[in-house]
């Protein structure tokens, strides 16, 4: 398969804008977890470094199962793709539980949107990559 053919079929450039949407939404969850989890310090941690230490040890726990798929997502795998969609769904019902915790929703929102948005995108980048990859 030349280059001419994949830059002629169709699918190249959903996939591409799927791809953005993908990676953008994907930071964007990250960047919630980490921000979220070190606007709220545990109650036991005293301010200083350690409070710092711990609120990014705790963000990096939450977003490890998420930190998996970035060498597929940089490889640009749309198998990798699928397998996040069905990962998300994970973290979609968390943040709903999230969203109805008192004094949480506006990071709940946030997460609420960036799943939705990680999913749609992840599923509409593995059916268009396929279409590319299949010569379509």
């Amino acid at each position: 398969m030349n280059a001419l053919a994949d830059t002629a079929s169709p699918f190249v450039a959903k996939a591409r804008l799927a791809y953005r949407c993908l990676i953008g939404s994907y930071i964007a969850l990250l960047l919630v977890l980490l921000v979220s989890t070190l606007s709220n310090p545990p109650a036991a941690a005293e301010p200083g470094l350690s409070m710092w230490l711990t609120g990014f040890g705790i963000a990096v726990f939450k977003s490890l199962p998420l930190m998996l798929f970035i060498p597929g997502l940089i490889a640009r795998s749309h198998k990798s793709a699928a397998w996040l969609a069905y990962m998300i769904l994970l973290y979609f019902v968390v943040s709903i539980l999230f969203l109805f915790t008192p004094g949480s929703g506006t990071w709940g929102w946030l997460m609420v949107f960036a799943c939705l948005a990680i999913f749609i995108s992840a599923i509409l980048f593995t059916r268009w990559q396929k279409r590319v990859e299949a010569g379509l």
